[in-house]
């Protein structure tokens, strides 16, 4: 309910005048309260009792008289020191009567204008943004634009409008960067590529020739953000060959992929001498006069004296992701080897793995200072300041951010984008049957009880989710096998990825029992052994399962002589589900992809499904979309033998959805005479929690070796 000022200021007498009647009669004769003179407010009904001289009068005046003659017997009597002391109410000026001041921001929404949002309608404000010739008024959403060549003259505006206006403008780093001229996309097309090896420049498909215009057009410090499968390694040797004048060349790449880029090198770029091409294996070798060196993240940080005694004017780094955390060994020797090159070109299909704060120390590598780093948190990870320090685990102004991504040094396409002819990929859940969980053990009950407290905080939380991952795996390890088992059955070549070696380890035996050739690769397959699995696999259809970790196999391979993907179990980084996705669903990929999660309810599947959907939502946001959604997704109840029947259903993509962080999956059985469904929910609260979790939150634990 709104009050007028003058109803404020009516109350606050009435309050005052009651209060000092109360104190009055309260107090003893001998003590007399020093008289305010208060008008009477109170209704007619009252008015003849105030307008009376009441019997305290007289007193009040002599109080008065007493306190200034500075009589002992009123600054003795502790009572009425006390009330002397006491304040009173508040002037409603200061209450009250503030006024509301209207706050606004100012974001960009394409790269030559931006957008004034306010928090409440002024009319005089207004008529001040009409007066810019470029406005344009958006109805939907209430909104303002103008063309950035206005920005400084309407900042002027309101700086000098009289009413209460509080801006937050553009922060300088940007308003720089978009005030530039637009004009790398007319560079990058009237860029003449002849220097690159005409072997890799007829293998470039039109859309990686733009990618390599875009590269050579940002100097050689560009970011490839493509989607999983659309040739980023080519792109990058030909951005690299075309300032080859500037070379030695230092790739930095994961373990598991080194010889692949080798292999990449000798194939795209025929006119490269074989020598000069060196593998740098261990801390103790040399690479002085090569041309090209190869090496890995842990050699990097562990030989980094060495690499940086030589000026490397172009550096590749592969899977960039994993410089996401700038206080990390990998981030602080990359960023003294890139200190010294002219060219940095950073690679990953999955550049922020959960969180947009992921991204800057990538940017950093490519633009050292771009941003200050709080400004960065601030502005595009909602940062917030908590006892504890800056909290930047959120998102803020993505449209902005994307814009500025692209605008500066990343470029970004998804394979639906620029791959029509690329075969679907298709989605199912299989809800494990229940009967084949382990769900009423000891443990899970302990750990499931646990979690439903809601005084459960911090790390003490985090643990207790992990260890309800690894009991997981022994629940589900029953169910899973006796799936797979089913498509070994079938004779359908597949991969299966799980995490955790119980899992891995059950799956081969079910192949072994079922004489089913296989492939395994894990974290202890060394990089030889891999890519002659990796071959095996590609070249003999005998070869029916690669069974993979998740966490060892995600990324650097090719994998499309299979068409189904099985996830065995869940992992709580969507990025990293996406890379493994797309193993299979790539260039080379010739028929239709299927995708299944094995889900298995009242286990941490009901608490890490909706994990990984909220975390691909904010990417998705940022302009890095996985296209990973549980819309139109098939859910499938495993069947048991004979006694059970299978149903597919494509769910009503709105409605599921919004349902997407309550439940799991709501299955269903459909027989002649009866219809029983059944939901599972997670409670609210914990689920807001659960889902703040990141992957630094889980770093002390060696997921590769958990049993």
């Amino acid at each position: 309910m709104n009050y007028s000022s003058e109803e404020i200021e009516r109350k606050r007498l009435l309050a005052l005048q009651r209060k000092q009647q109360a104190q009055i009669k309260s107090n003893s004769p001998n003590i007399i309260k020093t008289g305010i003179t208060i008008p009477s407010i109170i209704g007619n009904e009252n008015k003849s009792s105030n307008t009376a001289k009441s019997p305290w009068h007289n007193r009040n005046r002599f109080g008065e008289f007493a306190a200034k003659s500075g009589n002992n017997s009123f600054k003795s009597n502790r009572k009425f020191a006390k009330q002397k002391e006491r304040f009173n109410p508040i002037e409603t000026k200061s209450f009250f009567g503030q006024k509301t001041c209207m706050t606004g921001k100012c974001y960009m929404i394409s790269d030559d204008r931006f957008v004034l949002e306010t928090s409440s309608y002024i009319p005089p404000l207004i008529e001040v943004l009409k007066t810019i010739s470029s406005r344009v008024y958006d109805m939907k959403t209430k909104t303002w634009s103008f063309l950035l060549k206005d920005y400084e003259s309407l900042m002027t505006k309101l700086t000098n409008f009289k009413s209460d206006v509080q801006i937050m403008g553009l922060p300088k780093t940007v308003l720089e960067i978009f005030k530039r001229n637009n004009t790398s996309d007319k560079v990058a097309a009237d860029i003449d590529l002849s220097k690159i090896d005409q072997q890799l420049l007829n293998q470039l498909m039109p859309f990686q020739r733009e990618g390599v215009s875009y590269g050579v057009s940002k100097g050689g410090r560009c970011f490839i953000a493509d989607d999983m499968g659309l040739g980023k390694t080519i792109q990058a040797l030909g951005i690299a060959h075309y300032f080859m004048e500037d070379w030695p060349l230092l790739i930095v790449t994961p373990s598991s992929v080194r010889y692949q880029w080798a292999e990449a090198i000798y194939t795209f770029l025929p006119s490269v001498p074989i020598h000069y091409v060196h593998q740098f294996l261990t801390i103790k070798d040399f690479c002085k006069d090569s041309k090209i060196v190869i090496t890995t993240y842990d050699l990097l940080v562990r030989a980094v004296d060495t690499f940086e005694r030589r000026t490397f004017g172009c550096v590749i780094l592969d899977e960039s992701h994993a410089l996401k955390s700038g206080k990390t060994a990998r981030h602080k020797a990359a960023e003294r080897i890139v200190f010294q090159a002219g060219h940095v070109i950073l690679l990953s299909g999955t550049p922020a793995l959960s969180r947009p704060i992921e991204l800057y120390s990538q940017i950093n590598l490519i633009m050292p200072n771009f941003m200050r780093y709080q400004d960065y948190g601030i502005r595009y990870c909602n940062g917030e300041k908590t006892s504890f320090g800056w909290d930047f685990t959120g998102s803020s102004n993505m449209q902005e951010l994307q814009l500025l991504l692209k605008h500066t040094c990343v470029i970004r396409r998804l394979k639906t984008d620029v791959l029509n002819e690329l075969p679907t990929k298709k989605r199912e859940i299989i809800v494990l049957d229940p009967d084949l969980i382990k769900v009423g053990t000891k443990e899970m009950e302990e750990v499931s009880k646990k979690l439903e407290k809601t005084n459960l905080r911090g790390t003490e939380r985090h643990n207790t989710l992990i260890q309800y991952y690894n009991e997981t795996s022994f629940a589900k390890q029953k169910a899973v096998c006796d799936y797979v088992s089913k498509l070994f059955r079938n004779k359908q070549k597949c991969l299966i990825f799980a995490h955790h070696q119980i899992i891995l380890d059950a799956i081969c035996e079910t192949a072994e029992s079922m004489d089913t050739k296989y492939i395994r690769i894990d974290g202890k397959t060394n990089p030889e052994r891999r890519k002659y699995q990796i071959d095996k696999f590609q070249k003999h259809d005998d070869y029916l399962a690669a069974i993979l970790s998740i966490t060892a196999a995600n990324s650097g391979i090719t994998l499309t002589a299979a068409q189904l993907v099985v996830f065995a179990e869940l992992f709580w980084n969507p990025g990293v589900l996406c890379q493994a996705e797309d193993r299979v669903h790539r260039i080379g990929q010739d028929d239709n992809v299927v995708i299944q999660y094995l889900i298995a309810k009242r286990t941490a599947d009901d608490y890490l499904w909706p994990l990984i959907q909220r975390k691909m939502n904010v990417l998705n946001e940022v302009g890095l979309d996985q296209d990973f959604s549980l819309q139109d997704i098939t859910v499938t109840k495993q069947a048991l033998h004979s006694k059970q029947k299978i149903l597919n259903y494509i769910t009503n993509s709105d409605k599921f959805q919004s349902r997407a962080n309550k439940e799991i999956v709501k299955e269903t059985e459909i027989n002649k005479s009866t219809n029983n469904v059944s939901e599972t929910n997670c409670a609210t609260e914990e689920m807001k929690e659960l889902l703040e979790l990141n992957e630094e939150d889980l770093n002390f634990c060696d997921w590769d070796e958990m049993a």
